[in-house]
């Protein structure tokens, strides 16, 4: 029995599902197998984990450099000099797609339905907020241009359109990020 679940936990590990290699460590500890093999067991698990640890913070900073710049060149090519349909898939389809997949790639384990809850949540916010902060800039900058004396719903507008804005763009990576970043398992 110690040697299917020796199996087991290698496997688990192997996967990057670390709470089953976990039960399966504690199933040989009832068992009273090896005492070595089982802290063997537990220093892979750990280093694993932190390898995992580090390349889903490496994931997360690249996302949110590819949302930060991604948005940064979108700012200074405004719809007039593309068009509003090719601003509006890059704005709100192209850019976050790629950000989902990023941000929902540096969560590491299976693809059960609380780690694919989990990308779509990271990928949201990741690409909500870059675009909420992209919207607020770039109106503010356009209504500092106009000459209208009338500013008093200028927050209300501003807020309006970011929220909208940073909800599609949101949506659509956090579905990119769920239904892509599943694929990849622990290193």
């Amino acid at each position: 029995m110690s040697n299917d679940e020796v199996v087991a936990a290698c496997k688990a590990i192997e996967d990057g599902d670390f709470a089953q290699a976990r039960h399966h460590i504690n199933n040989l500890s009832l068992e009273g197998s090896n005492p070595s093999q089982v802290e063997e067991l537990e220093k892979l698990i750990w280093r694993k984990e932190n390898e995992a640890g580090k390349v889903s913070l490496n994931r997360i900073g690249l996302a949110l450099g590819v949302a930060v710049f991604g948005y940064a060149i979108l700012s200074f090519q405004q719809p007039p000099e593309w068009g509003p349909v090719i601003w509006g898939l890059a704005a709100f389809f192209l850019l976050p797609c790629f950000v989902g997949v990023l941000a929902g790639t540096s969560i590491v384990s299976g693809r059960s339905t609380p780690q694919r809850s989990r990308r779509f949540w990271r990928a949201f916010f990741i690409t909500s907020i870059t675009v909420a902060v992209y919207s607020l800039v770039g109106m503010a900058l356009s209504r500092h241009k106009m000459q209208s004396s009338d500013k008093s719903m200028d927050f209300v507008v501003f807020l309006f359109v970011a929220v909208v804005y940073a909800a599609v763009a949101g949506v659509v990576s956090g579905i990119a990020g769920s239904i892509f970043g599943s694929a990849r398992r622990a290193s």
